[in-house]
């Protein structure tokens, strides 16, 4: 090319982009208009990560600017994480424990303790309440758990609102405003659906919680009837045993069912059912290291919510890196032990009780 050529490229280039600039103000806004005004949002993606804003974000200088949330386990990392409620033989909880103070064995070998939070922490709670026509007698049951609830809700807390019939269905992402909550348990109105697929509304809201740090907690608000999950029984507790939430279950109905019982109007297989649906909150909570009431007046849901309260806030966030490196996806058994110096009011050595999920599966290869 000659040198008039080269000039004559140079000259158009720079024209181009000059016209370019010129015309940003036009096409801007059609560029604007071609994008979506928001992103669809699942569960997890809403509650921001307590590990904090990364040393290279942009935005750390400004604290209203909004962020992603961020991980503060990295998926190639084998961090188990657990929640420890520690209580004496009274069941009054004790704090003001370190690292220090506990051991964690995994099938009977010692782990390290690479990370540790103190108790007093926010929350982030999961509200998972069954609404369906099986539990039409009950629903005032239903609203006076959920609404009892949010009472104990704190500005710093994260709450989400899930239903579930024959589906699972978000009513509310992860929100600390608390009229956002109200709001969403207000579209609980009337059943639409017979089923309560109780097994699959777990294994979902489990899997929805699985990434996120912190203290994390399901409240299953329901009968534990389960009627055509498409999940077994046998797989919704294989996920619990390996869930990084506690499942704090609140059974419903059981003051109609005594009603009704004592008159001669529930059946023996209807008897049973109810009691096998209780089975099941119980051993979603056990296996999960949380907890089960059933409560028969709506005037006990304080007392116990408060207690749930309590429990959250006062557990103590511990992982450790498995020493065991094989990825068999064999089950391991978790054992917390608490040892301290401290006495009763009597000066007789306290005898700590530790709750705390039970273990969990391995990765495989």
């Amino acid at each position: 090319m000659t040198r008039t050529g080269v000039l004559r490229t140079t000259l158009a280039t720079i024209l181009a982009f000059c016209a370019c600039v010129a015309c940003a103000p036009l096409w801007t806004p059609l560029l604007q208009r071609a994008l979506p005004s928001s992103l669809p949002t699942t569960v997890e993606a809403q509650r921001p990560s307590s590990a904090g804003t990364p040393p290279d974000d942009p935005d750390a200088a400004d604290p209203g600017a909004v962020r992603l949330p961020q991980a503060s386990i990295s998926v190639s990392v084998d961090m188990v994480s657990l929640q420890a409620l520690v209580t004496d033989d009274k069941g009054n909880v004790i704090t003001g424990l370190g690292p220090d103070n506990f051991t964690i064995y995994e099938d009977g070998v010692k782990q390290e303790i690479k990370q540790f939070a103190p108790v007093e922490a926010n929350t982030t709670v999961v509200m998972l309440v069954e609404f369906s026509k099986r539990i039409e007698l009950f629903l005032d049951d239903v609203y006076n758990a959920m609404y009892a609830f949010v009472q104990t809700l704190r500005p710093g807390d994260w709450t989400a609102v899930v239903g579930y019939d024959m589906h699972t269905t978000i009513f509310n992402d992860f929100t600390q405003d608390k009229q956002e909550v109200y709001k969403a348990l207000r579209q609980f109105t009337y059943p639409a659906w017979d089923e309560s697929n109780i097994s699959d509304a777990v294994m979902d809201t489990i899997d929805r919680t699985q990434e996120l740090d912190g203290k994390v907690a399901i409240l299953l608000i329901g009968s534990g009837l389960d009627t055509f999950s498409r999940h077994t029984y046998d797989q919704a507790l294989k996920a619990c045993k390996d869930s990084n939430a506690s499942i704090y279950a609140i059974g419903v109905g059981r003051w109609v069912r005594d009603y009704l019982d004592a008159r001669g109007y529930i059946s023996a297989s209807t008897n049973i059912d109810f009691l096998m649906g209780e089975n099941r909150l119980k051993s979603f909570a056990d296996y999960t290291g949380g907890a089960a009431w059933f409560p028969r007046y709506a005037t006990e849901l304080p007392a116990i919510f408060s207690q749930i309260s309590t429990q959250l806030r006062s557990q103590y966030s511990i992982g450790y890196v498995s020493s065991n490196t094989k990825r068999d996806g064999k089950y391991r058994k978790i054992k917390v032990e608490v040892q301290t110096d401290l006495k009763d009011k009597k000066g007789k050595p306290l005898k700590p009780k530790v709750v705390a999920r039970k273990g969990y599966t391995a990765k495989s290869i």
